[in-house]
């Protein structure tokens, strides 16, 4: 692993943002010998990505080789990821080699609910699909009616897709599913929730996976689910504490970092992703051994995943600040409702506003759209998130 990672960083480092890194660490590439090393080198944060990407266009990542280009929400609005030929076959190949650990099969057909503009999840988990010989369905978000009436069509054996809207096909009555990949949401890490999934598809094998629009993906559950076996063949996974940035031992409690080992445009290197999480080593039948045994199950910084999509509280803020009759005060509230869906109700400070024009803003900068939009003559705080979910 450490040949193929010192190939990476001598990649990265022709790049000025990453060589930057390594002159402030005294380093050069031909010096990291270890992992202890390795760990010399300054982490990469989201911020430093923000600020990159305003100083130049696309981060002066692109390159002639590039050939697709997606975007990942931030806390300022959105950033290019992208991605060269190469990239995309060594990701289509990893997700490929994750499904069939899984136990999806050739013969499978497999229904994807994921968004196929824009985001980086539903074109990537296709290409893994039919890299392995399955049957892709690029059926993409919308109603439960028109998920069922193409299920009826087209006899769906497998389901990519958050699990909130999982359970509630299932709650509909879709059947025929025999391994349900579920993405973007919290799922292993809630207490019961895959029970809750398996019971309603009749007990299928239901996994967790868990990437990023940065570096995806990054780890994914085999059909013994045992917990998130890390790829380790497509990324190098640490775990550090928080808020000393030192390398945490296996089986403890940190943020999750990674590092792309084959990545050409745009790769991640020592990667904050401000996710929380722990690494176990054991054996599992699979073969595979670096494992999340708990998933993600918390944030160490202020993003909260809604509807599969990351969602900025600090950049609701900015958009009230556009209303010049509200305060700029808010309180959100995520709960989940009885059919296992995230339900977002915003409560916004100030007098009587346009709320159709609120309503429709706040879609388009979030990417995502609240139930409830409330305005209300005072809040006790300036801004307050309370997540109910968990």
């Amino acid at each position: 692993m450490l040949a193929t990672l010192r190939k990476q960083l001598e990649r990265n480092y022709l790049h000025p943002f990453y060589r930057k890194k390594f002159d402030d660490a005294n380093l050069k590439p031909e010096d990291i010998k270890s992992e202890k090393d390795f760990q010399k080198l300054p982490f990469t944060t989201r911020s430093e990505l923000n600020q990159l990407f305003e100083s130049e266009p696309y981060g002066g990542f692109m390159s002639q080789d590039v050939v697709r280009i997606n975007f990942s929400p931030s806390g300022k609005g959105l950033i290019p990821i992208l991605q060269t030929s190469k990239d995309i076959e060594v990701i289509d190949s990893v997700n490929a080699r994750a499904f069939l650990n899984a136990g999806m099969e050739k013969n499978d057909v497999v229904m994807i609910t994921f968004s196929y503009h824009i985001f980086i999840a539903g074109l990537n988990f296709h290409g893994g699909v039919e890299k392995l010989g399955a049957k892709a369905i690029p059926l993409g978000p919308g109603s439960t009616e028109r998920a069922l009436e193409i299920a009826e069509i087209a006899k769906p054996t497998v389901l990519i897709s958050n699990p909130s809207f999982a359970l509630k096909l299932a709650n509909e009555g879709l059947e025929g599913i025999k391994l349900f990949v579920a993405a973007g949401e919290p799922f292993t890490s809630v207490e019961g929730y895959r029970e809750k999934v398996k019971d309603a598809f009749d007990g299928i094998v239901a996994v967790d996976y868990y990437g990023m629009a940065e570096c995806l993906p990054i780890a994914c559950e085999c059909r013994y689910e045992n917990g998130l076996h890390v790829m380790d063949e497509f990324c190098y996974v640490e775990i550090i504490d928080p808020d000393t940035g030192e390398v945490l031992e296996g089986g403890e409690r940190g943020e999750v970092v990674v590092t792309h080992l084959n990545k050409e445009a745009m790769p991640m290197q020592r990667f904050r992703t401000g996710d929380l999480s722990m690494i176990e080593r054991f054996e599992c039948d699979c073969g595979r051994t670096l494992t999340m045994p708990k998933g993600v199950f918390g944030r160490t910084d202020e993003m909260y995943k809604v509807k599969g999509v990351k969602f900025y509280p600090s950049q609701l803020a900015l958009i009230l600040k556009s209303f010049p009759e509200l305060s700029g005060r808010f309180r959100a509230v995520i709960k989940r409702t009885e059919k296992g869906t995230d339900y977002l109700e915003i409560e916004v400070e100030g007098k009587e506003a346009d709320l159709k024009r609120l309503e429709n803003v706040v879609k388009n900068a979030l990417l995502i759209s609240p139930n409830e939009i409330r305005i209300v003559e005072r809040l006790e705080k300036d801004r307050e998130v309370i997540d109910m979910r968990y």
